[in-house]
């Protein structure tokens, strides 16, 4: 179970919406006399998917007793390269992208691409170091959504921005220091969007290629926002503007 191919998912609307993208998964388990996951057993069978009833206190082993009743395994989820990626934008009129720089937290990670997907984000690229694993607690934090959405992974952040602005992509940093709120910033059809830590915000080398770096108004006593909730914000807007 937990060789090289296995790759543990959990969470009724995680292994939900893998049924529904026809993941390929290997085995469910399923909490004993847990009815609360009903349609997601009665979906394993028609898919004639190997399914085991199990004792919660397995299931509680497995996945540190946040799993909602139902586990799964399946094949580790595949990634884009550059060359993908430039199949993906090519001659296509709009284009909506999001690069996260240094965003390491999983559930962090997971809620920004669940809020991507919602939002029509076209991928989401990332470094291939120095940036959160594609796990199991990505993948409910996503709920589900990682499955939907595109996942870029590049060798370096300043690769993807160079290729990016070859092929007439806008590059907007969300930076607190930004010169210009998002609300005042009219975004292009071709946009691409940089998100950087908590903690330290987009690298500086990183910021220096942003076309304009971009700020969101904040009126609280508190500094900052999380950074799911401020890429939800931002991808908001763009779409409220261009789509």
């Amino acid at each position: 179970m937990n060789s090289n191919k296995d790759f543990l998912i959990y969470g009724k609307r995680a292994v939900y919406e893998a049924l529904e993208n026809n993941v390929e998964i290997d085995k469910v388990f399923v909490e004993k006399n847990n009815s609360f996951v009903e349609n997601i057993k009665s979906r394993v069978h028609k898919k004639g998917i190997n399914i085991s009833f199990v004792p919660i206190e397995k299931l509680n082993r497995l996945t540190k007793n946040n799993h909602q009743g139902v586990v799964a395994t399946i094949s580790p989820i595949s990634t884009l390269n550059i060359n993908d990626l430039e199949k993906l934008i090519n001659n296509k009129k709009s284009i909506l992208l999001l690069i996260l720089d240094g965003i390491t937290d999983t559930k962090n990670f997971g809620a920004i691409v669940r809020s991507a997907e919602c939002l029509g984000v076209d991928a989401i690229i990332i470094s291939k170091s120095g940036s959160s694993p594609i796990n199991g607690e990505t993948i409910k934090s996503s709920s589900g959504g990682i499955f939907n959405l595109p996942i870029c992974k590049v060798d370096h952040i300043k690769d993807a921005i160079y290729f990016l602005k070859e092929n007439d992509v806008d590059i907007i940093g969300a930076d607190e220091k930004g010169p210009k709120s998002l609300y005042d910033h009219t975004f292009e059809l071709r946009t691409a969007l940089i998100m950087g830590s908590e903690g330290s915000g987009i690298n500086k080398s990183i910021l220096k290629l942003c076309n304009k770096s971009i700020n969101i108004p904040l009126q609280g006593k508190i500094s900052s926002l999380n950074v799911s909730v401020a890429t939800g914000i931002i991808l908001a807007e763009i779409k409220r503007q261009l789509f």
